[in-house]
């Protein structure tokens, strides 16, 4: 009998394997050429919906009806931001373990303020100094694309770029052959000397098509006319917009004045002509790079930046946001076409997603009757400084503050001789009293509690001890800080979080996926894919369903 059953389990175990190693040989024996990953700015999941009707047939849609969508994505933590949600996409990591807690945040020992790839020096490239330079040194976790490249011992290329340079730096890694962004200088493509010195012949030759200039002569009017289109939007001329600040509030933008009076190029990534550029340069990469092109897989990241740019002046239910979408939804059938007809989309994996989400205005919700408003973190915070002034002794008790992280003094505190838990805990509970405020958690509980769930649980995953600040401020839904911008600096709520995830191209079914999933789910979905290691720090698990079985 015993030895009966072992025969069972003996074949059963070689049919197991029999069929496992099929499935491998059928899906993994030739993975992707090329991984294209692209990240759209701002864009919330519910602008597919409110756009769906004005898209054509050949872009969203297509990707959508033929390939596979995922409808219940989020970025699960607190601060939503550009730079902790590229980090995030690429490490399959939060932010607690990434270390990209925001766009930037003070660092306590060196006391400064520190942007998430600002180098704050100047770039030497070319033999030229040009102003700004960017690295991903603060990024603690590998991306995808730097295990690709430990993976086939530096033969595979990793490329990323965007005209934000930190969605550029962060999301290429620290591996990265290049990371290019855009100078608002002369309108040019350019990198840093993490990378390189100086500029392969190809972008030089894509600098003498003089893209640059063709789209800043360019009128920046609606794609559609505005009397029959744009029902989805907010009237053209509404007060809930900044515009574009001593010139226009409303259609047309008349670009070529924009550079002339401003003396650069810096207005050309607040429009759909931003994200054509970019697309533009993009094929260019390909090409001049040869990606795709032999038996090791390359990765391509390319952001969108538009409608972030543009969100921070109009805001997400602006005529100009929507004829941002209705634009790039052509630029993305263009570029998937190229993709098509140059490698074959057989070889191309291709997904696409946002770095965040986006708050509306908060005066258009007022006016909608909703719980909104403005929190302005210098008045709080004079009157936290007053009130611990008053508990501890005069002094300057607050070192800095930046979207939801507030520093205290450790030098004062050392001197006062105040315990750091007791000081963090009556910060957190006058601040948690202000308007505005929903939540004020003192660090320290970030350290001793394991928050599993719900907004604290988005709060902890966002904490690095060694980055965040002495409190964590969590503002009451459709709230936001007041930092001279439209819409917010990301939260932990739906409208932030809930982002789109399409899957297109190489081996891709065709499928809607309505289950929960996380941003983090994509880097081990693609390590999965290409049988190679997981990023370091990743936490987030393969979407087995995209496959054909």
């Amino acid at each position: 009998m015993i030895v009966r059953y072992l025969k069972i389990w003996l074949l059963a175990t070689i049919l197991f394997f029999s069929i496992s190693t099929a499935y491998t040989q059928k899906h993994f024996n030739h993975p992707p050429k090329l991984i294209v990953g692209i990240t759209i700015e701002e864009m919330r999941y519910e602008m597919l919906l409110r756009y769906w009707d004005a898209f054509t047939s050949d872009g969203f849609k297509k990707l959508i009806d033929k390939g596979a969508f995922c409808s219940q994505v989020h970025h699960n933590y607190l601060i939503t931001q550009n730079a902790t949600g590229q980090a995030s996409i690429v490490t399959g990591a939060y932010p607690a373990y990434h270390g990209i807690i925001a766009d930037q945040w003070y660092d306590k020992l060196a006391e400064k303020n520190i942007g998430a790839a600002d180098e704050k020096k100047y770039n030497l490239m070319n033999g030229r100094i040009t102003l700004g330079n960017f690295s991903p040194k603060n990024l603690l976790a590998s991306t995808i694309g730097d295990e690709l490249k430990l993976a086939t011992n530096d033969s595979s290329k990793v490329i990323s770029i965007a005209t934000n340079p930190v969605s550029s730096v962060i999301s290429g890694g620290r591996l990265a052959d290049y990371a290019f962004w855009f100078n608002d200088e002369d309108g040019k493509w350019t990198t840093g000397n993490y990378y390189i010195d100086s500029l392969p012949d190809w972008i030089n030759e894509f600098h003498e098509k003089d893209f640059r200039n063709v789209y800043m002569k360019q009128t920046w009017s609606t794609l559609y006319s505005l009397e029959q289109n744009y029902q989805s939007s907010l009237p053209d001329d509404n007060p809930f917009e900044i515009g574009i600040r001593l010139y226009r509030y409303s259609f047309p933008y008349d670009l070529n004045y924009l550079k002339n009076r401003s003396g650069n190029y810096k207005y050309l990534k607040y429009t759909p002509f931003g994200n054509t550029y970019t697309k533009d340069f993009a094929i260019s990469a390909i090409i001049g790079e040869g990606l795709g092109k032999d038996e090791f897989t390359d990765f391509l990241s390319v952001s969108f930046s538009a409608s972030g740019y543009a969100g921070d002046l109009f805001g997400p239910r602006s005529v100009e946001i929507e004829d941002i979408f209705l634009r790039l939804d052509q630029d993305i059938n263009h570029f998937i076409d190229f993709l098509d007809h140059h490698i074959g989309l057989e070889n191309v994996l291709i997904y696409i997603t946002s770095d965040r989400g986006v708050a509306d205005v908060p005066e258009y919700l007022k006016y909608k009757k909703q719980n909104a408003g403005v929190f302005e973190p210098q008045k709080a915070l004079s009157l936290l400084n007053s009130y611990l002034s008053i508990l501890y002794g005069e002094g300057e008790w607050i070192k800095y503050y930046q979207s939801g992280q507030l520093y205290l003094s450790q030098p004062l505190i050392d001197h006062s001789g105040v315990s750091l838990i007791e000081i963090q805990e009556q910060a957190a509970g006058f601040l948690g009293q202000y308007s505005g405020v929903a939540d004020a958690i003192p660090g320290m509980s970030m350290v001793t509690n394991q928050f599993t769930e719900g907004i604290k649980g988005k709060m902890q995953k966002s904490y690095h001890q060694k980055r965040s600040g002495d409190v964590m401020v969590n503002l009451e839904p459709g709230w936001i800080e007041k930092d001279g911008k439209a819409t917010g600096s990301g939260s932990g709520y739906n409208y932030d979080t809930h982002v789109p995830l399409i899957w297109y191209g190489w081996k891709i079914k065709n499928i809607r996926i309505d289950k929960s999933l996380e941003v983090i789910d994509i880097a081990p979905t693609i390590a999965w894919i290409l049988q190679i290691t997981s990023p370091n720090a990743c936490v987030g698990e393969p979407i087995y369903q995209l496959i054909e079985d």
